[in-house]
Parts: C-alpha cells; sequence; structure tokens
C-alpha cells in the first residue's frame, strides 16, 4: 500500500537530494540528506542551486487564506515563505503554513483509492466499519464506477433524498462540489444551524446585519481609531495572530484600553490592560450589568438610541407590543416607529435615521392606552444584574465589571470583539443579542474605530463566477442543519440518506459532538465515501477513500473575507501517487453520472472563465503578482439603515422568539431583551454535583481544526494532548501534574494527561481541540458531549459540557508517546 509510483518520479528528481520516506517508513521526504549525484558534481553545490519560486496560497479554515511563496528545487518543494501581496498591508503567515512541505510529503498521504474490504455494493455490511477496518488498492476507473453506480441505483431506488452530501470547511478553493450536488441532487448538510452560528444570529435578529457567523465590523485598518477594545472569549493571538490580531496591538500603541474576557489567561488575556476570568456561561450576565451600569450612570449614546434605535418607540405595557403607527397616522410609512416628541408633548410616526426630541423613558396614555418606551424595557430589565451581583455570580469584581463598562462608554469610539467560542453554549445567541445591544447603548455603530467581531468582512475578495454554481438542468438539493441530520440519519425522518460523500472534512475527528452517536447512526448507510489528503479518523469509517491532492499540487484562484487580496496558486508539481485534485475527483463521477459535459477537462478552462467574468482580473496580474488587490469594502460598517423592519437596531424586539431547552420553563422564555439563559452550565444543573466541572475544547495555535495534528515539527512543540486543571481541583482529586486522568460523564469519556494550569479558573477544565482519535490513550474529547441543540440556537454546544475528572488506572500511567511520537524531519506524523 506505500510502493511508489514510479511514473511520478520524474516529478521527485532527486539529483542533490535523498527521496527519504515516500514508500517507507520513514515518514517525509527529507530535503536534508545529499547524495553523490554520480557525475562528480558537488552535491552540496547541487542542493544549494536555483530555485523556481511559484506563487501560492494556504485553505484551510483559518480564514486567513495567506498568499504564500513556494521554492521549487529538482522538482520538489523546498521551502515555503510568506507573500508581499497585492494589499501589502496583509502581508501574513504562520508557523502552520510555513511546516507545508511536510504536509506535501507526508507518508500519511492517501496515495491510492481505496476500498474497504469488507464492502459490496450489495452487502455493505455497515457494522465492519470502525478501527478494525481493512481496506485494499482498487483503481480510479473502479472507484468511480463503485461510487457513481451506487449513487444511481440508491437514487432510483429512494430518491435523490437518500443521497447525502458533505463538505466542510478544509479548502477553500475551486471543487466543482456545489455544482456537481446541484446537478446530481439529494441533501446538504449546513453549517448554518449547526456549529458556531449562535453570536451572529443573535446579533443579526437585533440589527439585520450579517449572517449567523461572525458579523460585519469595519476593516482592519480602522480598528487603530478604537479607544477601547472588548476582546469577549477570543483567544486571537493564538487562533488568529497571523491575521487580525496585529491591528490590535496597533490600536494598543495608540492608546486603546484592551479588555479580555476570557476564563483562561491565554496569550490574549496577558496583553490586556484588563482581564475579567468570567466563569463559564455567564457572558451574558455580564453584558446586562455593564448595562446597568451605562444606563444608570447615563454614560450612553442619547442621540445615537433616537435616531439608530427603536429605543424611543413607544411600547404597550398591556401586552408588551409596539404601538401601532396606525393609531397615530392614517398613512404611516412602511417600518415606522412611533415616539414621544418631548418638546410637543405629543406621539409622532418617525421612520429609520431620524432624530429629535423623542423621550427616551416615561409613561404616557396614548388614546386610552399606557405606554412606555423601548429603553425603559431594556432598563427594567438591566436592573436586576447590578454589577455587585453579577460579581458573585460571573466570578469578578464590582470594580473591574465598572471599569470595562466606564471605559467602553466614555473613552470614545471602541467595539466589543467576539469570538465564536463564546456562543458555544445552548443559549449563547442572547450574548450575540446582548453585546448588540450594549454597543447600542454606546453609540459604537458607524464610526470610525468601531469594531464588532475578531474579523473584518472584506465584501469585495469574492470572484465572479456567473452560474457555476447554478448550471442548467440542475436537479437541487435542500439543506439540512447538522442536529437534524442527525436526526435523519437515526430515524429516517423526514428521509433515510443511504449514501454519503464527503470532503474537506475530518467530522468524527474532530467538531461533531457525541461521537458514538453519529458512528450509531451513520450504520444505517450503505455507502459512505470520503475524499481526503490523509487517513483520518473519519476516512477509516468509510467504504471507498480517494485521495485528494495537497493545495501545492493544484491550480486555483483563492478568496477569503478576512483581507482583500485574490489570490492565485499556481501549481507547484503534479499530485503525488494517485491522488487528484478535488475538481477532477468531482468531474470523473460528473461523466459516469451523466453530466460530464458540465465540467470542463482542464480545470484551467473553469478558472479562465472566472477571471474573463471579472474585469479586476488579468492573468497578467495573477501570475506576476501572485494577488490582486480589490477595495470595494467601506472602512466604516453600518453608516446606513440597518437591515430590520424598521431599519433601526432592536433593543426592545416585541416580535421576539421563545426560547426552549433544558433548563428552562416547559413554555420556554421570550427574548425582547436579553435574558441569560443557562443549561449546564447553571450553578443549578441538576447533574452539577455528580459532574461538577465545564469542560472547555478551545482552539491551538497549533493546528486549524485538526489540519496539521499530523505534522512532526508542530509535534516537536505540541506532543500530547493535555487536559489544562487548577493546581486546586486536581489536588482535591488526587492528581500530580502529569498524571494521566480520565475525564468523563454519563455519555462518553477520554483518556488524556493532566496539566496543572494556575492561568484556568477552577471549575473549568480544558482539552484543546483538533487531535484525532489515535492521539488519545483511550476515547476522544468529543465522546462526553451532547449533540443537542436549542429551538432558537439549533448551533452545537460544545462548552456546554459538565465532567468529572479523575486519575485513570494503572495501566494508562505509561506514556505511550515515548515511542513512536512524530516528531521533527523523520517522525511518522497521525495517520495509520
Amino acid at each position: 500500500m506505500t510502493d511508489f509510483d514510479p511514473t511520478r518520479r520524474d516529478v521527485l528528481k532527486t539529483s542533490g537530494v535523498a527521496a527519504l520516506g515516500l514508500g517507507g517508513g520513514t515518514g517525509l521526504l527529507s530535503t536534508l540528506e545529499t547524495v553523490d549525484t554520480g557525475d562528480g558534481g558537488d552535491a552540496v553545490a547541487s542542493f544549494v542551486g536555483e530555485d523556481r519560486v511559484v506563487k501560492s496560497a494556504c485553505s484551510p479554515n483559518c480564514r486567513g487564506k495567506c498568499p504564500l511563496d513556494v521554492y521549487i528545487r529538482d522538482g520538489q518543494v523546498k521551502k515555503v515563505e510568506q507573500q508581499v501581496p497585492a494589499a501589502t498591508e496583509f502581508k501574513r503567515g504562520c508557523t502552520l503554513g510555513m511546516s507545508h512541505l511536510q504536509r506535501v510529503y507526508s507518508d500519511d498521504r492517501l496515495k491510492y483509492p481505496l476500498k474497504r474490504a469488507s464492502w459490496s455494493p450489495d452487502d455493505p455490511q455497515p457494522g465492519a466499519r470502525g478501527e478494525d477496518a481493512e481496506f485494499e488498492r482498487i483503481s480510479w476507473e473502479d472507484a468511480f464506477d463503485l461510487v457513481a453506480e451506487k449513487i444511481q441505483q440508491t437514487k432510483s431506488e429512494y430518491g435523490k433524498e437518500s443521497i447525502l452530501w458533505h463538505s466542510g470547511s478544509g479548502d477553500g478553493g475551486t471543487t466543482g462540489y456545489g455544482r456537481l450536488t446541484q446537478l446530481v441532487g439529494g441533501i446538504r448538510d449546513s453549517f448554518v444551524f449547526g456549529i458556531d452560528t449562535n453570536v451572529g444570529q443573535g446579533f443579526n435578529r437585533i440589527t439585520g446585519e450579517g449572517g449567523v457567523f461572525m458579523p460585519p465590523t469595519n476593516t482592519a485598518d480602522d480598528w487603530v481609531n478604537a479607544e477601547t477594545i472588548i476582546i469577549w472569549g477570543s483567544d486571537i493571538f493564538a487562533s488568529q495572530f497571523q491575521m487580525d490580531a496585529e491591528w490590535v496591538l496597533d490600536a494598543k500603541r495608540n492608546g486603546a484600553k484592551l479588555v479580555v474576557v476570557d476564563p483562561v489567561y491565554t496569550n490574549t488575556a496577558e496583553k490586556a490592560d484588563l482581564w475579567l476570568p468570567i466563569r463559564p456561561g455567564k457572558d451574558t450576565h455580564l453584558a446586562l450589568a455593564m448595562m446597568h451600569y451605562v444606563l444608570e450612570n447615563e454614560v450612553y449614546d442619547a442621540e445615537f438610541l433616537r435616531s439608530r434605535t427603536n429605543a424611543p418607540a413607544l411600547v404597550r405595557t398591556d401586552d408588551g407590543t409596539l404601538l401601532d403607527p396606525s393609531r397615530i397616522s392614517e398613512d404611516p410609512p412602511e417600518g415606522s416607529v412611533v415616539v414621544m416628541n418631548e418638546e410637543t408633548g405629543e406621539p409622532e410616526v418617525v421612520q429609520a435615521e431620524t432624530g429629535g426630541p423623542f423621550a427616551l423613558f416615561g409613561e404616557w396614555t396614548v388614546d386610552g392606552t399606557t405606554v412606555t418606551t423601548g429603553l425603559a424595557q431594556l432598563r427594567e430589565q438591566a436592573a436586576d444584574y447590578p454589577p455587585e451581583e453579577v460579581a458573585d455570580v460571573a466570578g469578578l469584581t464590582q470594580d473591574d465589571i465598572e471599569t470595562a463598562a466606564e471605559w467602553l462608554a466614555t473613552r470614545g469610539s471602541g467595539g466589543i470583539m467576539p469570538s465564536y467560542g463564546v456562543g458555544r453554549y445552548l443559549y449563547g445567541h442572547v450574548f450575540g443579542q446582548a453585546y448588540a445591544t450594549l454597543l447600542a447603548l454606546t453609540g459604537d455603530y458607524g464610526r470610525h474605530g468601531n469594531i464588532h467581531a475578531q474579523h473584518p468582512s472584506y465584501n469585495g475578495s469574492y470572484l465572479h463566477t456567473g452560474d457555476w454554481g447554478s448550471p442548467e438542468g440542475a436537479e437541487g438539493t435542500e439543506y439540512h442543519g447538522y442536529r437534524k441530520l442527525l436526526g435523519m440519519l437515526e430515524d429516517g425522518d423526514p428521509v433515510q440518506p443511504r449514501v454519503m460523500y464527503g470532503m474537506n472534512s475530518n467530522m468524527l475527528g474532530n467538531q461533531f459532538p457525541d461521537r458514538d452517536r453519529w458512528l450509531a447512526a451513520m450504520e444505517n448507510l450503505d455507502m459512505i465515501v470520503w475524499a481526503d489528503m490523509y487517513h483520518t479518523p473519519t476516512t477509516q469509517q468509510a467504504d471507498i477513500i480517494l485521495p485528494a491532492a495537497h493545495w501545492f499540487e493544484t491550480e486555483d484562484i483563492l478568496t477569503t473575507y478576512t483581507h482583500p487580496n485574490i489570490s492565485y496558486r499556481e501549481q507547484a508539481h503534479e499530485p503525488l501517487w494517485e491522488a487528484k485534485d478535488d475538481y477532477y475527483i468531482m468531474a470523473g463521477l460528473a461523466e459516469r453520472l451523466g453530466h460530464g459535459d458540465k465540467f470542463p477537462d482542464d480545470k484551467h478552462d473553469v478558472l479562465d472563465r472566472f477571471v474573463q467574468n471579472d474585469d479586476r482580473l488579468t492573468w497578467e496580474q495573477l501570475r506576476e503578482q501572485g494577488t490582486v488587490a480589490t477595495d470595494e469594502t467601506p472602512t466604516v460598517a453600518y453608516t446606513d439603515a440597518f437591515g430590520t423592519e424598521s431599519g433601526r437596531i432592536t433593543v426592545y424586539d416585541d416580535d421576539a422568539p421563545a426560547e426552549e431547552g433544558p433548563g428552562l420553563p416547559d413554555d420556554g422564555v421570550s427574548l425582547e431583551v436579553p435574558k441569560p439563559l443557562e443549561a449546564r452550565t447553571a450553578d443549578d444543573w441538576e447533574g452539577a454535583d455528580e459532574y461538577p466541572l465545564v469542560f472547555m475544547q478551545k482552539h491551538s495555535k497549533w493546528r486549524i481544526h485538526s489540519q496539521w495534528a499530523n505534522v512532526p515539527w508542530l509535534r516537536e512543540i505540541n506532543t500530547e494532548p493535555q487536559l489544562d486543571i487548577h493546581p486546586q481541583d486536581a489536588q482535591q482529586r488526587g492528581i500530580d501534574d502529569g498524571d494521566y486522568v480520565r475525564v468523563h460523564n454519563d455519555r462518553g469519556s477520554v483518556v488524556v494527561q493532566a496539566k496543572y494550569n494556575e492561568g484556568i479558573r477552577p471549575g473549568l477544565v480544558n482539552t484543546d481541540q483538533g487531535w484525532w482519535a489515535e492521539d488519545f490513550v483511550d476515547g476522544h474529547y468529543q465522546d462526553p458531549i451532547s449533540a443537542e441543540t436549542a429551538k432558537v440556537g439549533r448551533t452545537f454546544a460544545f462548552y456546554d459540557c459538565r465532567v468529572e475528572v479523575e486519575r485513570a488506572d494503572e495501566q494508562y500511567q505509561s506514556n505511550q508517546y515515548t515511542e513512536d511520537n512524530p516528531r521533527g524531519a523523520e517522525g511518522t506524523a497521525g495517520g495509520d
């Protein structure tokens, strides 16, 4: 299974460098060992010969899409460097991007198409999948035929809804995946209402802006104008240090105050002027306490509230709805609200972006109906969360809460920079509503120096692809969130998927909670097909495995929303072994599924179609510069009417949804204003005594999700999974630093090495996400996490997890990493 295809030796000419590990067990094509060239020449001189530099780009889900220069010598990648892009201030790159050499030439690369030995189309034996499954090499022709025939048979017998397509965020290039799925039809899973969509949902609901992920914000170069930055639940100097952290440092150098809200003393917290080590799940409590301070001390932006929010809108006290404008005007403009004019003492109807002497507080009778204001309703809610009381609940001090609120409200333009992590609780969308409301109180929209997300959104850096994603004659697909998909796999409601094609994803090795439940549900699939660069925990569960090319082995044009550069990726060399660009995998399947005419034989023709369709691009620019800068994004966001029905920020939502779920009343909780909702992080959670510790899985600087987990250079530094635990919690349980411990609840467990960390709050433990199953002594960090979602949020709640930790049995106390640890240039990394 590891023999090197001799027909590819011309790609790896080794006149001055030995090709090691491509077919054996050394694990890496060494670029360090020289050999005799056989012609009397100097091997060292050969090694330091001329380079060919190709323009390329990284494309994992860090969203950076960093342009890179790839140095080629003797047909091999020798070095990777940051590229200076067209928008030069966005020169960036990280340790991970510099380590691609070990990803390209890793012995863990999938080399050939594989079929599970016990699988056949007529006898799939799904119970034989798993860690012990064995695979046999097949040809690409056989692989394409098996997959296409099974898709056609299943579609004919059970309908197109029986075909499930899954693509994660592991690549950002042109693959043809969306085109093929539209042509074939079926169902597709979606990140929307699945992973990390809580904060964006809450923000969007009251501003009408953004989608379900992070909302729009000022461009990064404007952050230097911020006077106060609150980084809330984000370790940006670890997870986005190569992208956005530098702009925060620029703001600090310019005099900004930096506040970090995080239960862990992180790289980011170390740079803060004020660190708020909040207890997990108490974020909305804190936001309301800050609102309390702003309102009680009257440091809110009254003019902004009057002109750009519904704070002055009149609210009926009998039913909580906004007063109908038709009660005041015979023909009120659409989206208008009723306010009370303090000068005239009369109600009037106003539209968006309209200010005036409008009352923000008070109570009146209008045509026999008692009314108050939206802001009065918010103040009434915030009154229940004074800083001195929230300090006890959230594990903070009153002075620190008030200082953070004072800085945000009085120092000038500023903002809040939340992450996806702060929404990884069951009801995390309420925080999105809360921080958007807090920024409305301080008037931090539409000004230089305002910040609303941990990364900016550059709208112009998208390709003009025409109808590529919506081909003529397409059958179309239906989208379903992950939680709904899990139910469909388990019980067939409303349809039963029977075939699954996956790519760009290590779903069973990273971000799909309650892993055993997913594994059991997937036994209802007759065929699982997976394309990947490496043999991962997810490909191990497949029936057909397809080897995908490394990014450097493909040609592509890449876009991102975190910087304004469109990047060209020139192919460094042909794919190794029998790996294929995902585009050509899709094209091969398309041909057998009757859609071959929709996929040009040469991917370059597709890219050329995009370039010709886009006046901003030329091939000359892309090839010579590597990038083309776009400048279509306004520096300052939110300068126009908001996307809500009224065109104003909804600080009081009379059409609010009612959230339902664990820990809440049976009839739910209506969210006209932010209300702290908690499930397992609540102090009175029914299982808190048995499982007293909250379990978090934060991002690591050494991986992008589960990518790079098998890179030897990085494993030199980050050798194995660890459980961050406060010494106080550990010693109470008889756990020494370095002991292997069992982290468990009634759902599952994982065995991992304990690491004393005085920078983590007592009551909280953490294992960084992204480790593969084989990296753990036993179990997996997703095993104890519930796949449950809330009615409104519909998002996996990775941090809404309680566990107990105990010293593992003696059989686990011998370090499994003493031998065969993937390290350095000669190590074998991850995989089988």
